[in-house]
């Protein structure tokens, strides 16, 4: 009877440590000893789990269609499946008489003359099978659910971040050099000024990054970066150092909500101050409409008539400018602020770092003492109760120390640049907004400076989000520049 083998491994570790070479090796040994002609060998490399196993249909599909009955030799009944779902064409082609099933390792050959306990073998065969991919499994959830408690991040780090090789054997998860961009999505998203395609532009222009915009999304809506792991809907608490902290992932969030809940549908013509402006009687939206050449801006009025009155757009924008320049320094003022802000910088870095080496120090001491304490207690020098007692102490102390070293090694200290980035803003934004020929800009501005922009009769009222409300009045109190 012609024959072919049939040599299975799940994945191409296992290909490489040689178990295809040594199934087909002792299955020519079998054919030559049961008078078996080999018109094929196939190596299959595939999980008889998952997937439709497309390699092993067609070899299915070849049995069909030779021309007389064959014999299909595999090293063991796991080598052909680990479940059912290959018996019911496996029997049907045994019973019409096209196939006989050789399965070495049991001694089991299954035909058209096959008795009802070389079935039953079969089947138990299958199911010990079966049940040994579901152990295993259940083995693999367990210790993944082991480490994910742990804190252990199971597959490739998130932009931003980097895998790397410990000493000991184990990976492990730090910052990379895209950590403070990653930080600047976030400190930009959570101002409310930047939609997720600005991002995805100032990625691409600046840092020369391209992302979609769905992995842009994807990346403010993950926790990791505030130190905390969502696996299939539940949340674990990671060991690794977050990039940005928690208040800030928390304040992106609400971004997301605020824009799911009050997205604006316009219609017609957008004006740049279109559904900015509230009015401050009625508190109903400021709309916009053009004549003659101008754009006028008024009240809808849709909780009642109150006479209100129409403000070009010329005048509604010097308003706007005036504000502008309350906040902006001179030059002298902005070099003036930033010298001191370099200062206190430079002061905080130095003494952050004095702190780690006082605590380095101490560190080592601790270690010093501990092994001494130890020494005395092996030459009997200390009774077991003192021992015990003065090895709390140590064991508590190091920990404490530990634990401020931790602390002082995730400060963020980005605070500098980020406020120098503000300031020039606020430097520069009378005449950002007053060249600037985009109305998506323009809007920007005002959503980033102020607060409760409402229009009362044909005046501007607003509130000066922080911290600009102390920048507002800088003539008149102690919080001037500089």
């Amino acid at each position: 009877m012609d024959a072919i083998i049939l040599a299975r491994v799940s994945s191409k570790d296992q290909e490489e440590n040689y178990s295809i070479p040594s199934q087909v090796f002792r299955l020519k040994e079998y054919c030559k000893t049961c008078n078996l002609h080999i018109i094929e060998i196939v190596s299959l490399v595939e999980s008889s789990t998952k997937g439709n196993r497309a390699k092993f249909q067609s070899v299915l599909k070849f049995i069909r269609r030779y021309h007389k009955p064959i014999a299909l030799v595999a090293d063991t009944i796991d080598r052909v499946q680990r479940g059912f779902n290959e018996t019911g064409p496996l029997l049907e082609l045994t019973k019409s008489g096209r196939l006989e099933i050789h399965f070495y390792r049991e001694r089991l050959v299954i035909n058209q003359n096959s008795t009802n306990a070389d079935l039953m073998r079969w089947d138990f065969g299958t199911l010990q099978a079966k049940s040994y991919v579901t152990q295993l499994s259940d083995n693999v959830k367990r210790g993944q659910e082991e480490k994910l408690r742990n804190g252990e991040w199971l597959s490739r780090a998130p932009f931003g971040y980097k895998n790397i090789h410990l000493e000991n054997g184990k990976t492990w998860i730090v910052p990379d050099e895209n950590a403070p961009i990653v930080r600047k999505l976030f400190q930009c998203y959570a101002t409310g000024v930047c939609s997720i395609n600005e991002l995805r532009k100032i990625l691409k222009d600046t840092y020369s990054i391209t992302k979609p915009s769905s992995k842009i999304h994807k990346l403010l809506n993950n926790p990791f970066y505030c130190g905390s792991m969502n696996v299939k809907g539940k949340i674990y608490t990671h060991k690794y150092e977050p990039i940005i902290t928690q208040d800030l992932f928390d304040a992106v969030q609400d971004v997301f909500l605020s824009r799911h809940r009050n997205k604006p549908v316009y219609s017609g013509k957008n004006f740049v101050y279109r559904s900015i402006f509230t009015c401050k009687e009625c508190g109903c939206i400021i709309t916009a409409e053009q004549h003659k050449g101008h754009i006028y801006y008024h009240c809808t009025q849709h909780k009642g008539k109150h006479g209100a009155k129409w403000i070009r757009e010329e005048k509604l924008t010097q308003q706007i400018q005036d504000l502008l320049a309350k906040i902006s320094p001179s030059e002298a003022e902005y070099k003036e602020t930033i010298q001191t802000l370099r200062h206190r910088f430079d002061y905080n870095i130095s003494t952050q770092k004095q702190l780690k080496q006082l605590i380095s120090s101490k560190l080592a001491l601790n270690k010093t003492k501990t092994s001494r304490l130890l020494d005395k207690y092996l030459d009997g020098m200390i009774d077991d109760e003192i021992y015990k007692t003065k090895n709390d102490e140590l064991k508590t102390e190091k920990t404490s120390l530990e634990k401020h070293l931790l602390e002082l090694s995730r400060l963020d200290n980005s605070w500098f640049n980020d406020l120098k980035e503000l300031i020039a803003l606020v430097k520069d934004a009378p005449l950002l907004f007053s060249e600037s020929s985009r109305i998506t800009e323009k809007r920007q501005i005002l959503k980033l400076l102020f607060s409760n922009l409402q229009i009362s009769g044909d005046s501007l009222c607003c509130t000066w989000k922080k911290p600009f409300d102390r920048m507002a009045f800088s003539t008149n109190n102690v919080y001037g520049w500089g």
